[in-house]
């Protein structure tokens, strides 16, 4: 013996709650236009009605774009945080220094080079984390990847512009 309610309504008469889409009331308030209030915070027809849900976040991992990104900044801190490069620069770019010793100037180019290959370095992990990077991935990852890849572009140009610059030695 059966006990749903379709079995036990006659044929072609419409059961007394009816479940289909079109006769449910969603307690969603619509204006005169039909438009659904957004305010309204019950979502039980946002399934029957085809509404996008927002995509959870991706769980992080070793070699997820959330690593990658906070790897990069890693890297670019200390260029970052380290005023020498800047120093170096306005001395051996904007300035006529002079002349400097052998041991000076493979220390200014150990320097430079060393700064200019950690701003490299950093820009290529910024740019997989944004290569690797999906809907899914979280918003400080993109804004971290980014600013990597900006940061340390700028910071690779200044390397590249002091380096050129180092008198030789005399």
């Amino acid at each position: 013996m059966s006990t749903s309610k379709e079995d036990t309504s006659t044929p072609g008469e419409a059961p007394a709650s009816s479940s289909s889409p079109e006769a449910t009331d969603t307690s969603a308030a619509s204006d005169a236009s039909g438009t659904i209030d957004a305010a309204t915070p019950d979502a039980s027809g946002a399934f029957v009605s085809g509404t996008p849900v927002s995509p959870v976040p991706a769980l992080g991992g070793v070699f997820s774009a959330e690593s990658f990104s906070g790897l990069g900044l890693l890297l670019l801190g200390p260029v970052i945080v380290n005023s020498r490069l800047f120093t170096l620069f306005a001395w051996f770019g904007l300035t006529d220094a002079g002349t400097a010793t052998a041991e000076e100037v493979a220390l200014f180019n150990a320097e430079i080079t060393v700064a200019g290959g950690l701003s490299a370095l950093a820009v290529l992990v910024g740019a997989l984390s944004l290569f690797l990077g999906n809907a899914r991935t979280r918003a400080w990852a993109r804004w971290g990847a980014s600013a990597t890849v900006l940061a340390g572009t700028v910071f690779v140009a200044l390397a590249v512009i002091t380096l050129v610059s180092v008198p030789a030695a005399g």
